[in-house]
């Protein structure tokens, strides 16, 4: 009978650990989904090299509890290693990603591509990545197809206004264009220690000749965009240093800034949008690109300079997932990776009941040992 009873025990114990491994293998893995197909690049999703030796890893081979795919050209399957969803955004394609980064676009958005994304926003629990560029060259273009894009999607607030910020103290290899930001969320950005963590260098971040984000009312006008200043549920994530200097470069003229002015500004800012019913979309604008552009803000270093890059982005991408599950974050961190390569959030909320079922056989065990 005691061995019956250790027998019995034993596979239940087992039993249970191996229904919690089950359930956390067959957790979903994010899907971050990355435009190519309206004239962005794919720098640093590969590794950032220079001189043969890699500066910066990519985010490809750095962020591995998310899946990758893309829209754009089918070359990039090969190059790349990640699936092609088409050379259109299609609502069909989007079902099932998490995340959509557009960084940068050089072309419009045709109608259908608009009414696909805002139709994948409709559903609530998305993350979406708009990002800008400064209004120098083509880059006054590319903050129209922005500004465009979000207004055909109905997101009424964050837009990149129409001009540039350059720092002339904080900057990569003495070129005010160059600029380092920092990472310093808005005092009250929900869970912000998990955006922070594990930054080494001060939360520097290269904003490569960036653009700036603005607010716009219900009305229509446009204001800076401050601490003091912003829309419902809206937050700095990424900002200037003091020094930072509004330039403009092409017409048009900025709505919100005015050439000259000083100050911190927003290189990045989010806001989370919540219909009711459904859970939270969250939406970023940036004035600069995490992929691609001329060089883009996933860099580790620039003109000897050490930034936070890519730990602030992976940082940022989980902490923008946590946000559209419309609860607050239960860590300050992203989650850690176990041994076998899950992460350990997954694991823990099934294997809790478990391990205290077996605290509780344990001692039984060792009572029938002796």
């Amino acid at each position: 009978m005691r061995k019956a009873a250790i027998l019995i025990a034993t596979l239940v114990l087992f039993g249970l650990f191996g229904t919690a491994m089950t359930t956390a293998a067959g957790t979903a893995t994010p899907t971050i989904a990355v435009d190519l197909a309206h004239g962005e690049n794919p720098k640093g999703l590969l590794d950032v090299t220079y001189k043969n030796k890699t500066i910066t890893p990519g985010m490809l081979s750095t962020i591995k509890d998310m899946k990758f795919v893309y829209f754009g050209d089918p070359k990039y399957e090969e190059e790349l290693g990640i699936k092609g969803l088409g050379q259109k955004i299609t609502y069909n394609a989007l079902k099932g990603v998490d995340i959509l980064i557009i960084g940068q676009p050089t072309s419009p958005f045709y109608p259908d591509e608009a009414q696909a994304i805002k139709q994948w926003l409709a559903e609530g629990g998305h993350v979406l990545w708009i990002a800008g560029d400064s209004d120098y060259g083509n880059g006054a273009k590319t903050q129209q197809f922005v500004d465009s894009l979000l207004d055909q999607l109905g997101i009424t607030n964050l837009r990149v206004d129409l001009c540039s910020v350059e720092d002339p103290v904080s900057n990569a290899g003495g070129k005010s264009y160059r600029v380092v930001a920092f990472v310093k969320p808005s005092p009250d950005t929900p869970d912000k220690d998990m955006i922070t963590k594990g930054l080494k260098n001060g939360g520097k971040i290269l904003a490569h000749g960036p653009g700036v984000v603005a607010w716009v009312d219900s009305n229509g006008n446009w204001h800076p965009l401050n601490d003091s200043s912003r829309p419902k549920n809206a937050y700095i994530i990424v900002r200037t240093s003091k020094n930072g200097e509004i330039v403009e470069n092409n017409a048009p003229a900025a709505n919100a800034y005015q050439a000259g002015n000083t100050g911190s500004f927003p290189i990045i800012a989010v806001q989370i949008v919540t219909e009711k019913g459904k859970k939270p979309n969250v939406i970023i604008v940036s004035g600069e690109t995490p992929i691609g552009g001329y060089e883009p803000m996933w860099v580790s270093k620039y003109y000897d300079v050490p930034l936070d890059g890519p730990t602030f982005i992976t940082n940022f991408l989980h902490w923008s997932l946590e946000m559209a599950k419309g609860v607050p974050a239960t860590s300050a961190s992203a989650p850690a990776k176990t041994a076998s390569g899950t992460s350990a959030s997954s694991t823990g909320k099934v294997c809790g009941p478990a391990a205290i079922v077996g605290l509780a056989v344990v001692p039984l065990l060792l009572r029938r040992r002796k």
